[in-house]
C-alpha cells in the first residue's frame, strides 16, 4: 500500500506541474535541460536531408532512463513510445483522454534521465494536428482559407518537410508560422511552383526546409506552430497538407 500511494503522489504532483504549461489556450515553454549539441548546421545546404532512424525507444545511462520527446505525436503512439522506453506517460485528468489526442507539452521534458518506471506527464488537445497527420481541407468557392495549430517537437535538430495535394487548376499559397512569429513560406502559388507534380488528377508538392538552428534561434524551442492555407482561386477544392518534423 506505501508503494501505491508513493506512486499516486508522484502522478499527482506532475499534473499539478504541467498545469501552468498551457494558459488561455497558448503553450508556454517547457523547461529547457542541458542537450548534447545537433548536428553542425554550417555544413549542412538547404533541401538536403540525412536519414537518422527516429529514437523512439531511449536508452538506459546507468540504470537511468532518458525522457522520449513525445511532443506532437498522438496520445496513443506517446504512451506507447514511453512503454517501450520502460516509462509510463499519462495525460491530465482535465485533457482530453482519446487515443487520437496530440500531445503539446510533456513533463519531464525530452532528454532529461529519469528512473526506470517514472511517470512523464502529458497535455493534450484535440484541435492540434499531429506530427506527420494530413490535414484535409474542403475549400468553398472563392477566395477562403484554412489555418490550424501543429507542434514542432525540435526544430533545432529535425528537419520539417510539407507535402501538398492540390487539384491543378486551383491556385493555393501555403506557410508556417513559427512560434517566434517568422513565417517560411512553402508555396507562393501552385500555379507557378516548380516542386509541383502531377499525380492523377492532382499536383503533389513536397518542400523541405533545410537547417534552421543558428541563423534563427527562436526556432530552436519546441512549441506550437501555425500552418496556413489560402485558396486565391473560384472553385471549391479538396486540399491535403501533410508537415512532417523528422530527424535530419
Amino acid at each position: 500500500m506505501r508503494g501505491s500511494s508513493s506512486r499516486a503522489a508522484t502522478a499527482a504532483a506532475l499534473v499539478a506541474g504541467l498545469a501552468v504549461l498551457v494558459v488561455a489556450g497558448r503553450l508556454l515553454p517547457t523547461p529547457s535541460v542541458p542537450r548534447p549539441a545537433g548536428p553542425a548546421a554550417a555544413g549542412a545546404t538547404a533541401g538536403t536531408v540525412r536519414t537518422i532512424p527516429p529514437a523512439d525507444v531511449s536508452t538506459s545511462t546507468g540504470g537511468a532512463v532518458r525522457v522520449p520527446n513525445a511532443l506532437g505525436r498522438t496520445l496513443a503512439k506517446a504512451t506507447s513510445v514511453l512503454r517501450a522506453a520502460g516509462l509510463q506517460g499519462v495525460a491530465t485528468e482535465r485533457d482530453p483522454q482519446i487515443r487520437t489526442a496530440v500531445v503539446v507539452a510533456q513533463e519531464p521534458p525530452a532528454g532529461e534521465l529519469v528512473p526506470p518506471g517514472s511517470v512523464v506527464g502529458f497535455r493534450t488537445r484535440t484541435d492540434v494536428q499531429a506530427n506527420g497527420s494530413p490535414r484535409r481541407s474542403r475549400l468553398g468557392p472563392g477566395p477562403t482559407n484554412d489555418i490550424y495549430q501543429l507542434v514542432a517537437p525540435d526544430p533545432a535538430r529535425q528537419q520539417p518537410t510539407v507535402v501538398v495535394t492540390v487539384p491543378p487548376a486551383i491556385d493555393v499559397q501555403v506557410w508556417l508560422q513559427t512560434g517566434s512569429g517568422r513565417r517560411l513560406s512553402v508555396l507562393g502559388g501552385t500555379r507557378n511552383a516548380t516542386s509541383c507534380h502531377p499525380v492523377g488528377r492532382q499536383s503533389r508538392c513536397v518542400v523541405r526546409f533545410g537547417a534552421l538552428d543558428g541563423e534563427n534561434p527562436g526556432l530552436e524551442i519546441p512549441g506550437m506552430w501555425t500552418a496556413t492555407i489560402v485558396k486565391q482561386s473560384f472553385p471549391p477544392a479538396a486540399i491535403q497538407v501533410t508537415v512532417t518534423f523528422a530527424p535530419r
